[in-house]
């Protein structure tokens, strides 16, 4: 089954009324993604593969531990500006590589536990 839109439909002789694509910006935001991509494996494949490390982040979530929390998220050599969030069920994890406000990028992670 297809869905189209009725204005689509419409003007699909008619000029677009948008400006020419240009993928520059979009170009600049992947790469600036991948480097948040490597960090965010940074993170990651500390947590897979020391599991007392794992321990410990999870032990000062649970102790509301804030602080200590952060300390170990930048002590795998993540660069970025990090923001954790933590709950009883799971830890998220925003990285972000913006110079200023509203620029490019931010990934969010959200692990269970």
């Amino acid at each position: 089954m297809h869905y189209f839109h009725p204005h689509w439909i419409a003007s699909q002789n008619a000029p677009n009324p948008f400006p020419p694509v240009d993928t520059h910006r979009l170009h600049a935001s992947a790469e600036k993604m991948l480097e948040v991509i490597k960090q965010s494996q940074l993170l990651i494949k500390h947590i897979a593969d020391s599991p007392g490390f794992a321990h410990d982040l999870m032990d000062a979530a649970q102790l509301s531990n804030q602080q200590k929390v952060d300390e170990l998220i930048q002590s795998t050599g993540i660069t970025s500006k990090v923001t954790t969030t933590f709950s009883p069920s799971g830890i998220h994890v925003e990285l972000d590589n913006a110079e200023t406000a509203g620029e490019c990028c931010k990934l969010h992670i959200a692990l269970r536990w």
